[in-house]
């Protein structure tokens, strides 16, 4: 049977047996209601068992990132716990990859190959449990905000079947994005745990979730600390408490100090970042396909990925379907006083989302050119998914007021997980793509990235052959003058040689050249600067030389590395001692309460 027929084959029956084992349940057990997480639990097993298949994916970012977990994973290895320079990568001449892309993925997925797990496993594994433990982050983080088990089994099913999330997971593989999915929701769990308790130990927490937001993915954190602030103001002004808001948003802007070496590199390196041309000026061509968003081509609209990779990322059919009843029942003042806002706050974030993902809002986005990657990738569509997973929660409330009303609830349940069955893994598996393969191919992974990634490359790059896609002969030349080299050591950040020059000589160090980069001969130091493709060259005297060329983050970057490192270790340790105060609190208040007379305890 051919691959991707096989996999929707057992997805149909895994289906099946959960539906066949919950009427058994409700048959032998007709007076017991059916615990609603036991049920998610088992339900978020579905769009994860085409996982366990064996090989890499055929298309998407999965073996993109492979090649970067290698490469990042052997710098760990060296004992940098916070890498930068990507030195297997771009041919063995190296990029400084970990300056910008986020991090927090790959410290997961090396530890998983730590503990004896292959990269490509490693990486199926994290993408599985990401989108597994996503519905449980969703579904606490509605509890909290409605007190309601059903509103939240309904948002986290909308939430982990949504078109978008199935795309993220499956088709493209982006390991920031997916872990975005996962991370969220917590946000908002913690923000309305301070809210209800003023417990200083949510506050604190809730920064270094924020600070692992911002690891996940920089752009699409912004966005949901925005987000996150807009709600963390309505709430205040509903509830009437202004040190909820004051406290709550520091607590996101100091995760995002905490994390500030992910996004600030964007800035400090600006001046020596190779601009994309095509990025230089805003168009409405930048714009994703915005009529992708509500059909899918392919398929009946039921397929979301095309036959030549194309991806339709439509908000969902019953997520629209939600949002539309809910507008009607707003407008027909059908939903309760103490709901209405709610619901009203998160239908606003809902349109203004999609009117930002709509070429007419080209104006709005001229201002915010760091922020202009969102675009062309629809990466908004993250935030619709969101917005209609927590109004779904909201519907589960509002809508059933009677029990014919209730089963259509659950009867839009079945649509949202039954529609996009078709999209629970990746079309077709490369079961002979080995590591040892990917292995082999780290240093030209590269080129198949392109120009895209462009602030990877140096301002002195050549467009036309962007990154190298073959290894240099040796690791340093002698261009001009006369000169023997013996290379004595080389790790991704210090490279050793012993020269011997008979003259004054040029030499190239087939290393990209980027600031932190330093050489010395003889221990003095040695000015470098940009050669031929951005090429580290230097010029050194006549004489016997022991050359080191070593990589150091430079003075304002690693500052933000150790002032992140320093605050998420004191708020850990904040959190920790905030907790046990208050554990030890209440043990106080129960040894009184147990210590009343009988009478008042019973």
């Amino acid at each position: 049977m051919i691959d991707p027929y096989r996999m929707v084959v057992v997805n149909i029956i895994a289906s099946l047996i959960v539906l066949l084992g919950t009427f058994i349940y409700k048959f032998i057990y007709p007076k017991k209601k059916i615990n609603l997480f036991t049920l998610l639990l088992v339900i978020s097993l579905l769009p994860v068992i085409s996982i366990l298949r064996s090989g890499s994916y055929e298309s998407g970012d999965f073996n993109i990132h492979i090649y970067r977990i290698i490469s990042f994973s052997n710098v760990l290895k060296e004992g940098i716990i916070m890498p930068s320079w990507a030195a297997d990568l771009n041919s063995s001449y190296g990029n400084p990859l970990f300056i910008f892309n986020y991090s927090l993925p790959y410290y997961f997925i090396s530890f998983f190959h730590f503990v004896g797990i292959d990269f490509i496993n490693a990486t199926k594994l994290y993408l599985g449990l990401i989108m597994y433990f996503s519905s449980i982050t969703m579904f606490l983080a509605v509890k909290e905000i409605t007190n309601n088990k059903f509103a939240a089994f309904v948002s986290a099913i909308f939430y982990l079947f949504s078109p978008y999330h199935l795309i993220d997971v499956h088709f493209r593989a982006t390991l920031g994005e997916s872990t975005i999915f996962l991370v969220a929701p917590l946000i908002f769990l913690l923000i309305t745990k301070y809210l209800k308790s003023g417990k200083y130990y949510w506050i604190i927490l809730n920064s270094l979730i924020t600070a692992m937001l911002v690891m996940a993915h920089p752009l699409l954190a912004i966005c949901f600390c925005v987000v996150a602030s807009l709600y963390i103001l309505f709430t205040g002004i509903i509830y009437r408490k202004i040190k909820y808001v004051l406290l709550s948003i520091s607590s996101l802007i100091l995760g995002g100090i905490i994390s500030s070496y992910v996004w600030i590199s964007f800035i400090i390196f600006a001046p020596y970042m190779y601009e994309y041309q095509s990025f230089a000026n805003l168009s409405e061509k930048m714009f994703y396909h915005f009529e992708y968003l509500f059909f899918s081509p392919w398929r009946y609209g039921l397929l979301f990925q095309g036959p030549k990779g194309e991806l339709a990322q439509i908000i969902g059919y019953t997520q629209l379907l939600v949002v539309a009843i809910l507008i009607i029942l707003f407008l027909t003042n059908k939903i309760k006083s103490s709901l209405k806002f709610f619901v009203l706050f998160w239908i606003i974030i809902f349109f203004f989302t999609i009117f930002l993902m709509h070429p007419l809002s080209i104006f709005f986005w001229k201002p915010f050119e760091l922020f202009w990657m969102l675009l062309p990738y629809g990466r908004l569509s993250l935030v619709l998914t969101f917005c209609t997973s927590i109004l779904a929660g909201y519907f589960a409330i509002i809508y059933p007021n009677t029990n014919s009303k209730k089963y259509i609830v659950f009867f839009i349940i079945f649509l949202a997980i039954g529609y996009t069955i078709l999209n629970w893994g990746h079309r077709r598996m490369l079961p002979q793509a080995s590591e040892e393969a990917l292995a082999r191919n780290v240093g030209k992974s590269t080129i198949y990235e392109g120009i895209l990634v462009g602030f990877l490359n140096n301002k002195w790059a050549d467009p036309n052959n962007f990154w190298f896609s073959t290894p240099p002969k040796n690791h340093l030349d002698v261009t001009t003058g006369k000169g023997s080299i013996k290379e004595v050591g080389r790790t991704s950040v210090k490279h050793e040689y012993v020269i011997n020059a008979q003259t004054p000589v040029t030499i190239r160090e087939n290393t990209l050249y980027y600031p932190g980069w330093s050489l010395e001969a003889n221990g003095k130091n040695i000015s470098i600067y940009p050669g031929y493709r951005g090429i580290i060259y230097a010029n050194l005297p006549k004489g016997l030389l022991h050359v080191k060329l070593t990589y150091k983050d430079i003075p304002i970057y690693m500052l933000s590395k150790v002032l992140g490192i320093t605050l998420f270790l004191t708020l850990i340790v904040l959190t920790s001692i905030s907790f046990f105060i208050d554990r030890k609190v209440i043990k106080i208040n129960l040894s009184r309460f147990s210590s009343k007379p009988k009478h008042f305890a019973r």
